[in-house]
């Protein structure tokens, strides 16, 4: 009877991704003692992350790299999975430290990664040292502070601002109550980028590999290894599930999230869509706003006509009509960004003071939908009610819960303001200019007005009536830029398996397609990640008929 019970588990086993993957590896790893390093960073505390980072480093594997994962133990204590809306104490952060260990190595088990934790590369004093660094200096210096030639005090304040939900975005919102959870985040910044250096010291990899690149979590071994001239590429998920960006620092302590670099740019810009490609992009942006698993937005129906919105919006004149996009104020799109504002606040308060002064312009502000599904505890919908209770009559507010499609609001308006969103890269494809008040992705392509100052900013509102529509040049411009950062820059990984969501396991019916040659894109992105370039899709892969690709138009 053992015997059989024995045979049965065996072959139950046998079927088991874990099995099959490391049965796999076996035969077909290209690893060797002499083997070059690609470090992978684990400490989000997501075992869904860890996953699909295991999933490449298989590819990896197979192509003669050896991947190490280095995954949080709660050492650094302040972390992502840290929030206002838990309402835990500090005190008890470390409680919850086990789970994620858990998950961690359950996930890194399954697919044969090879890993150590934060601890193996600190030792006590150490720590003690680090620690005594954030209890003692002056609350006001922790900002501009910088370890090992990292901008540990900014990371520290956009952790914290992540943490707080919207309860801080300006240094005056901090309360004395608070900045025990400043100076947390601050601690785990120094230890993370002295375990990153350790790291990095020990293996000598060619290549540091993550997810986002943002935060304490994940910007030290980032912003170290690009000062350390080694490649460094973080990932972030796409606009839909199953699609990914792939990008590289192009600065030191810059991250141009979901950026390209300069020559890639150029190579794109000096090359004319094809007929193909234009009509791939038309359908893109048409169903973007018109149909479900967007994950910036509200999934909404089409556009009502011109005249409808004015009607509803209560525009009964012909003058300009100018839109502000809100972000989500405490998003990681202002960490490590480059804007002529203090802060999300600063740029709306500067704003809508131009906008209560020029008065023949009708300007609607846009709380971004995805303030309700972000986790947003203060919003800028009660930033807006509570700092500015009256409204001029020629502004008009569009709440967060707004059901007003934003491609409708881009028929309906002469120009747009930004400092990061999409907006940047879709209004210009109506003929339409976005004014920035920062350097996003989209900014310095020739389609866009990026302001350089906030006396510069100023002026571009004030003399709005006097901006042109974009010629027909920057419209191809701006075309040719959509194209790459929408169609060729959102990067799908078709070994996943799709029925199970963005996050799901590896398909074990295409663990073959893990092997060089097998998926071009897989290929990129393995290429990418060793030679520190942002993943960018050519012809031959888009063309590709088994590709989420095909699907980007679909509801999943």
């Amino acid at each position: 009877m053992n015997i059989l019970k024995r045979i049965s588990t065996y072959l139950k086993n046998r079927d088991t991704i874990k099995y099959r993957l490391y049965k796999f590896l076996q035969k077909h790893s290209k690893v060797t003692a002499d083997s070059p390093v690609v470090i992978i960073w684990e400490f989000g505390g997501y075992g869904d992350i860890l996953k699909k980072n295991a999933i490449i480093s298989a590819a990896l594997n197979l192509r003669g790299y050896k991947t190490h994962f280095i995954i949080c133990d709660g050492t650094p204590e302040a972390c992502i999975q840290r929030g206002a809306e838990k309402n835990e104490k500090v005190e008890n952060w470390k409680e919850s430290c086990p789970k994620c260990i858990f998950r961690m190595r359950y996930n890194a088990s399954q697919y044969s990664a090879d890993y150590s934790f934060a601890k193996d590369y600190v030792n006590d004093k150490e720590i003690d040292e680090l620690k005594s660094i954030s209890d003692k200096i002056d609350i006001s210096d922790i900002y501009n502070y910088k370890y090992k030639g990292v901008d540990a005090g900014i990371l520290a304040w956009s952790s914290l601002v992540r943490y707080m939900k919207g309860y801080v975005i300006e240094k005056k919102d901090l309360k004395p109550e608070d900045e025990i959870i400043y100076r947390k985040y601050f601690f785990a910044g120094l230890v993370n980028t002295l375990i990153a250096e350790k790291v990095i010291d020990k293996y000598r990899p060619v290549s540091v590999f993550c997810s986002h690149g943002v935060y304490v979590d994940y910007s030290p071994p980032i912003l170290l290894a690009y000062l350390k001239k080694i490649s460094a590429v973080s990932w972030s998920s796409g606009y839909k599930i199953l699609l990914h960006y792939f990008t590289i620092p192009k600065k030191p302590n810059r991250l141009e999230f979901r950026g390209m670099k300069d020559e890639e740019w150029k190579k794109r810009s000096e090359t004319p869509l094809t007929e193909a490609e234009n009509k791939f992009l038309d359908k893109y942006i048409y169903e973007r706003f018109n149909k479900g698993n967007k994950a910036d937005f509200l999934n909404i129906s089409l556009p009502e006509s011109k005249a409808v919105l004015k009607e509803k919006l209560g525009i009964g004149n012909d003058n300009k009509t100018v839109c502000m996009f809100c972000h989500v104020a405490w998003d990681l799109s202002f960490d490590l960004s480059t804007m002529i504002f203090e802060n999300a606040n600063d740029w709306f308060d500067e704003t809508f003071r131009i906008m209560s002064e020029v008065k023949d312009i009708n300007w609607i502000i846009r709380v971004h939908p995805g303030e309700k599904g972000s986790g947003s505890l203060y919003t800028v919908d009660d930033y807006i009610r509570e700092k500015y209770p009256v409204i001029p009559d020629h502004i008009k507010i569009l709440w967060s819960d707004s059901e007003i499609n934003s491609y409708g609001l881009y028929q309906l308006i002469d120009a747009g303001i930004t400092l990061f969103g999409t907006t940047g890269a879709e209004l210009p494809l109506l003929g339409k200019n976005v004014i920035s008040g920062g350097e996003a992705y989209f900014s310095n392509k020739g389609f866009s007005l990026d302001a350089k100052s906030k006396e510069e900013y100023r002026e571009l509102l004030r003399n709005i009536n006097n901006i042109k529509p974009l010629s027909s040049e920057q419209i191809e411009t701006a075309r040719r830029y959509a194209y790459s950062y929408f169609i060729q820059r959102q990067i799908p990984i078709n070994v996943i398996n799709k029925k199970e969501g963005h996050f799901g396991n590896l398909n074990p019916d295409k663990i073959s397609s893990l092997l060089p040659g097998k998926d071009l894109i897989l290929d990129s992105i393995c290429e990418s990640i060793i030679e520190g370039k942002d993943v960018i899709l050519n012809e031959e892969m888009i063309n590709i008929v088994d590709t989420e690709l095909d699907d980007r138009f679909l509801p999943l």
